[in-house]
C-alpha cells in the first residue's frame, strides 16, 4: 500500500460517519495535546482536527517530498488505524466496538498497549482494503492462459 494509495482510497472519506472511532477519541483514547498530529494542528491554525485530517496531511507531506511510491508502512496512532478501519470497512463494526470497549473500560491499559491491540485487528485488513498485494503479473498470464 503506497502513499498514494491511501491518499486515493481515503480522499472522498472526509464526511465519512465514523460513530466507534469518535466513542473511542470522546472516552480519551487520543495522542496527547501538543504532540503529533494535535502539534501540527494546532502550528497550523486548525482547531479540532479529524482522523481524515490527519491521514491526507501526512500523505501529501510525503507525496510532496516525492514519495508517493513509497510504501506506507505503517502509522502508531491507535485512533488514526482505527478510524482507516472503521471507514474503510476493513474491519468489522461488532469487532470495533468490541476493541473499542476493551480499551476504554480497562483504565490500566497503557496507550501503547491499546495501539498494539489495534494494529493486531486492524493493519493488514486496511492494507488489503485499500493497496492489496499488488498483482502478480505471472500469475494473472497463466489465469489468462488457462481461460483461453
Amino acid at each position: 500500500m503506497t502513499y498514494e494509495q491511501v491518499i486515493e482510497f481515503f480522499c472522498d472519506k472526509g464526511d465519512t460517519p465514523c460513530e466507534i472511532t469518535d466513542f473511542l477519541i470522546q472516552n480519551g483514547f487520543q495522542q496527547k495535546k501538543d504532540t503529533g498530529y494535535l502539534h501540527i494542528a494546532k502550528v497550523s491554525e486548525i482547531d479540532n482536527p479529524s482522523q481524515w485530517w490527519h491521514i491526507m496531511s501526512y500523505c501529501l507531506l510525503k507525496i510532496k517530498k516525492h514519495k508517493e511510491n513509497d510504501n506506507y508502512r505503517f502509522t502508531p496512532c491507535g485512533e488514526l488505524l482505527f478510524w482507516m478501519a472503521e471507514v474503510s470497512e476493513a474491519v468489522t463494526k461488532c469487532e470495533l466496538k468490541k476493541l473499542a470497549k476493551e480499551i476504554i473500560n480497562n483504565k490500566d491499559i497503557s496507550r501503547d498497549k491499546a495501539n498494539k491491540k489495534i494494529k493486531a485487528l486492524c493493519w493488514k485488513k486496511i492494507k488489503d482494503k485499500v493497496g492489496g498485494e499488488g498483482i502478480n503479473l505471472n500469475t494473472l498470464f497463466v489465469d489468462a492462459k488457462e481461460e483461453i
